[in-house]
């Protein structure tokens, strides 16, 4: 019974929206161009403000400098360009149509906790977006998947810590990637199964 009622939670909190477009009219798209908007998207992730950090020579251990609208910048910046990628490649093997589409993508929320939160209370990547499908002739907006999240797990405690940042180091995609692929897949599956 508390299975069921903790799946219950689980689905109400990620509803996802229907696709108002019919299985025909989704398959006819060619998506020509991909847009992704991070203004105003809430980014909790450590590594990439340790990258902001490194590249500018800044010190990793005063956390005002992550706060500068140059530092947010770069994190949002490189949120956006990993998201869009996610998107690209989970895309790259769908069929095109003929009625030329674009995707607006925008990044809601990207939680990806750090190696100590994930020592001491545990946390998965999560990545939230909404994706609006815009006619690109009309810039009408067809159709809009809107509350999903791509959440995979990653390492938790010091040995899963250890093993996931031995298996990023090895090729494996970051956590990050791992969500925003997560998130790209929702969404092409969402595509495929229009009502």
């Amino acid at each position: 019974m508390l299975a069921v009622l903790a799946s219950l939670c689980v689905a109400a909190c990620n509803t996802v929206a229907p696709n108002r477009l019919s299985l025909a009219d989704t398959a006819q798209l060619r998506f020509t161009g991909i847009e992704v908007r991070t203004a105003g998207a809430a980014i909790n992730w450590t590594g990439a403000e340790d990258e902001y950090l490194r590249s500018r020579n800044l010190s990793l251990t005063d956390p005002a400098l992550v706060r500068t609208p140059e530092a947010q910048g770069y994190i949002r910046d490189l949120a956006g360009r990993r998201l869009k990628a996610a998107v690209e490649r989970a895309l790259a093997s769908r069929p095109d149509g003929a009625r030329p589409a674009r995707l607006v993508v925008t990044l809601v929320a990207a939680d990806i906790p750090s190696a100590a939160q994930r020592i001491l209370i545990g946390g998965s990547p999560t990545v939230r977006a909404t994706i609006e499908i815009v006619d690109a002739r009309t810039g009408a907006v067809l159709s809009t998947y809107s509350g999903d999240q791509g959440m995979r797990p990653a390492g938790q405690g010091v040995l899963g810590v250890v093993v996931d940042g031995a298996l990023t180091a090895g090729g494996m995609d970051d956590q990050f990637d791992r969500a925003a692929n997560d998130f790209a897949r929702r969404f092409k599956a969402w595509l495929a199964a229009s009502a």
